[in-house]
């Protein structure tokens, strides 16, 4: 390989965003992406060999590649479901919003008919619940 297509590769993987250098043991790729069996087989392989015989580098490639649009399919597909299941709660949301508005405003205008009484009846309620706890933690 000479100095002029190393510069050109080296261009190129800077303007795609990928890392320079050659996968080996150091070369700072994620175990995600560069399992350490692959790296014990580059560390063994001789650069020579690896220059002259790129087609097993090529053919890890295109299968990691190929994982990597598999994932990306399944979680399109996730988000997917995922959408259209928060679109359907959203709807069930809706419903009942609309049947406890309906209910809050029954007891309104139950409240409005009745006059003050039920407010007493819930202030006293209140109160009694207030004095059972604090009687229950004085004492327990």
């Amino acid at each position: 390989m000479s100095a002029h297509s190393n510069s050109n590769n080296n261009r190129l993987r800077h303007q795609a965003g990928l890392r320079s250098g050659t996968p080996g043991a150091h070369s700072g790729y994620s175990p995600s992406a560069y399992s350490a069996a692959d790296a014990s087989e580059d560390a063994n392989n001789n650069n020579a060999q690896t220059l002259d015989d790129p087609s097993g580098k090529d053919s890890r490639l295109k299968s990691k590649i190929a994982m990597l649009r598999d994932v990306s399919i399944t979680i399109g597909d996730e988000i997917r479901d995922q959408n259209n299941f928060l679109a359907t709660m959203g709807e069930d949301m809706e419903g009942l919003s609309g049947r406890l508005t309906t209910t809050m405003k029954h007891f309104y205008d139950m409240w409005a008919r009745q006059g003050c009484g039920p407010f007493f009846y819930l202030a006293l309620f209140a109160v009694c619940v207030f004095v059972f706890m604090y009687v229950y933690l004085k004492f327990r």
